[in-house]
């Protein structure tokens, strides 16, 4: 994969009273741009039609909550073709039952995802459950309630709420939760 294939970064986002935050920039070109290249080798002809469907696959973000963590795990719709063998890798030292039944608990994350289109203005909807999950509120008034923070990990973003970010990596990353304090800060002036 190119470095233009990664999620990397961060960035903080209000989201509205109607659960609408806009998806970082360089997030949604990461997922076109693996969208173009999956595409690509495809061999797709738009002369052959279906053209639509390839178009706007370009701008989903796939959503599940993280099974440990306060916090959302996204990507896009490509993520999921090498997901599969990612997990028989991860499992290779496991065996028979032990290996499927770890396979499969892995797997059940996909069963949990949410397809969200980002609008003209790249801004996906949160459900209020999604919300709720993540600790963010929609209609909150006092500014620091309804900001969203985004980090790229690689292959999958997360989507937080700031505060709990900064909680969940006070102890072992500082540096990291001055940053997104800092970042709040900022947008508060």
């Amino acid at each position: 994969m190119a470095i233009s294939d990664y999620f990397r970064g961060k960035a903080l986002n209000a989201i509205d009273r109607k659960g609408r935050v806009s998806v970082p920039a360089d997030f949604r070109g990461v997922i076109q741009t693996r969208h173009r290249r999956v595409i690509a080798q495809d061999g797709f002809d738009p002369a052959e039609g279906d053209e639509g469907r390839h178009a706007s696959a370009g701008k989903v973000v796939v959503v599940t909550r993280d099974a440990k963590r306060p916090c959302l795990v996204a990507f896009e719709n490509q993520y999921v073709r090498g997901y599969a063998e990612k997990l028989a890798l991860r499992h290779a030292a496991l065996s028979g039952q032990e290996r499927e039944d770890a396979i499969q608990q892995d797997m059940e994350m996909l069963g949990s995802t949410f397809d969200l289109a980002w609008d003209v203005n790249g801004r996906i909807v949160l459900s209020a459950r999604l919300c709720q999950r993540i600790g963010i509120d929609p209609a909150a008034d006092n500014g620091r309630d309804n900001l969203v923070f985004f980090r790229g990990v690689g292959e999958t973003f997360e989507i937080w709420n700031a505060d709990r970010f900064i909680a969940e990596v006070e102890g072992r990353n500082p540096d990291l939760a001055d940053d997104v304090r800092d970042m709040i800060e900022d947008r508060a002036k």
